[in-house]
Parts: C-alpha cells; structure tokens; sequence
C-alpha cells in the first residue's frame, strides 16, 4: 500500500528538507510551506500557507518544532480537506501530539531517529533515514499499512511502539544527553577553558552542543515530567562519585565504569 502525493512538507529544514530530497529522487512531488529562502531548492515548488498545503496535497508531514506541531494539528484538523489522507509528524515528543491529534482518523504519530547537530535547509541530505530507526504510534491497520510504507521509501526501518514509551526511552537515548551536554560545555565555557588543551574525545562529547535552543526548548517543555527525574537519577550517581573521590575508595565509581563499558557495547561499537 502507498501513500498519496503530491507528499506537502510543513518545515523544510533538517528533517523536513531530508525527507523532501528522498522523496524528490524517488520521483515524487514535493511542495512545501517555509518562509527560509534557501528551503525552496528542496522542493519543486513553494506555498505560502499550511492551510494551502492540506488543499493541495494528499499527504502531509509536519516537520516543525514541537509547540508548532501541537498548532498545525489543530489548524489543519479545524477545515475540511477533500484530498487530505495523512498527515504525520516528526517531532521528538509523541505523547501531547498523540493526545492533541486523538480520534483524527488521518493523523499518524511518528519520529525518525536520525538527525544532526546543524539544523535548517542547508543541514538537509537525502540519506539521512537510510537504514536508520523510524518509529510510529500505531493507531490502525489500514492507516499504519500507509505509514509503513512511507517510511519504506525513506529508506529507514519502520518501528511500532506506544507514545507512553517512546517519550520514556527518548528521555534516556536523546533528552537527558542534550541537557549533560549542555551543561558541561556551558561550564566550558564560564571557565574560559582553551580549546588547544581538549582532545577528540571533548570534541564528540560536546558535538550535541551544536544543536540550537529554539529546537530544544518545547522538546523539554513537553517531556519535562520524564527528564527532570532522570536528572535527579543521574544526579544522584554523579553525587556518588564524587563522594567515592573524596572519601579515597572509587567502588561506585568503578561499577558505573563498568556499566559504562557494557553501554558502549550495546550502543555505539555497533555503529562503528
């Protein structure tokens, strides 16, 4: 089962951008709604609203920031599109868009986990899903068929699972590292620290730093009742080692090593 096109791209930026040159090179019509100059060479042509996006095309998706996404749901859900089949999103937080888009029936939760620390038009690339994780909330049979193949044409691996879920494992995998990141490098920089005195090692770490707060802001407005207690988890374990450094036994320390260890394992070394 396909989906219907012309495929309409509501932010044309990182994701949103990524999704229109895959989708271009597999010979669909893109058109897309983006104030950015520099989105119109992602798309074959341009409109000037949402509202006329959902007229003119049989499948949307809402690559926006989070708080916008919630907006476009209720702004394209309150008209009536003839030729509107489905509408999805991409934002990294699933429950208040699953919960604000409920019981419309062409609407379909999803998220691509894939992206960049650089973000806008220029940042697109057309394989930047290949072979990558795409989850969706699955919501019917018929509409989930529609999605999956979407996402197949993507060149990504389709992955059902519940908002509830999603957010919890994104607290974890994606939430809770920005906001580490952050940190540190936030200390970084109030210590006036010279970069020739870091390593790769500082660099990859602090590679998520890259990404902007305008992004991040509604990401953890809308997940903060999962991220803050992870925060004080972790929190907790760092509040350990330090006790283990000041009291001259690192057994805590050395056991978090060794989780650490088995971590790199299952996540990264894979990937390598």
């Amino acid at each position: 089962m396909s989906f219907g096109v012309p495929l309409g791209i509501a932010g044309v930026g990182l994701i949103g951008g990524s999704i229109a040159l895959r989708a271009r090179e597999r010979g669909l019509e893109v058109i897309g709604f983006d104030r950015r100059e520099e989105s119109a060479a992602l798309v074959d042509r341009r409109v000037d609203s949402l509202q006329a996006l959902a007229n003119e095309c049989r499948t949307i998706v809402l690559a926006l920031p989070v708080d916008a996404t919630l907006l476009a749901i209720d702004a394209v859900r309150s008209r009536v599109h003839l030729t509107l089949e489905l509408v999805m999103d991409v934002a990294s937080v699933k429950v208040p868009v699953a919960e604000r888009a409920g019981g419309w029936k062409i609407f379909a939760p999803t998220h691509p986990i894939a992206g960049a620390e650089q973000s806008g038009p220029s940042a697109a690339r057309s394989d930047l899903f290949v072979d990558r994780i795409w989850t969706y909330v699955p919501t019917d049979a018929k509409r989930d068929a529609v999605v999956r193949a979407f996402i197949d044409t993507m060149g990504a691996r389709p992955f059902p699972i519940d908002a509830q879920a999603h957010d919890r494992a994104l607290t974890l995998t994606s939430h809770l590292p920005q906001v580490v990141v952050g940190a540190l490098a936030a200390m970084l920089q109030e210590r006036k620290l010279s970069p020739e005195l870091a390593g790769s090692g500082l660099a990859s770490t602090l590679r998520l730093a890259g990404s902007p707060w305008d992004l991040w802001e509604p990401i953890l407005k809308a997940n903060a009742g999962a991220i803050a207690p992870a925060l004080r988890d972790l929190s907790e374990k760092l509040q350990g080692v330090a006790e283990d450094l000041e009291g001259g036994t690192l057994l805590r320390t050395g056991s978090y090593f060794k989780s650490a260890h088995e971590a790199y394992e299952a996540f990264v070394k894979p990937r390598r």
